[in-house]
């Protein structure tokens, strides 16, 4: 498939986000969430923008997977984690993810 957000791995992307006006991310960024088919999420960090992403995603009746990385001492939040409508996979190492991938694709399509 085709991955919309490939800018969030760039390396040159600082913890301020792009420089871009909000205005026009946000727009994007709900323009991206209707096209998509399956929206997968990293929860591990909290993150005000991805929860209203999510919840966004679930009205549009998008396929929902988040991944959260465990790891002592931080806990998923209760509003991602109660609600039935995600799918979540919980993961230690990077190399779990292919096999969550595809078992999440395969009941996805």
């Amino acid at each position: 498939g085709t991955v919309l957000t490939e800018h969030v791995g760039n390396v040159e992307l600082s913890a301020l986000g792009e420089k871009l006006p909000f205005g026009e991310i946000f727009n994007r960024d709900l323009k991206w969430l209707s096209e998509s088919d399956v929206i997968i999420a990293e929860v591990t960090t909290p993150s005000l923008g991805v929860g209203y992403e999510l919840a966004k995603a679930e009205s549009l009746g998008k396929k929902v997977l988040c991944l959260y990385r465990e790891s002592e001492g931080r806990s998923l939040s209760p509003m991602v984690d109660g609600n039935t409508y995600n799918t979540i996979k919980r993961y230690v190492a990077l190399d779990e993810l292919p096999k969550i991938f595809d078992r999440f694709f395969d009941r996805a399509h």
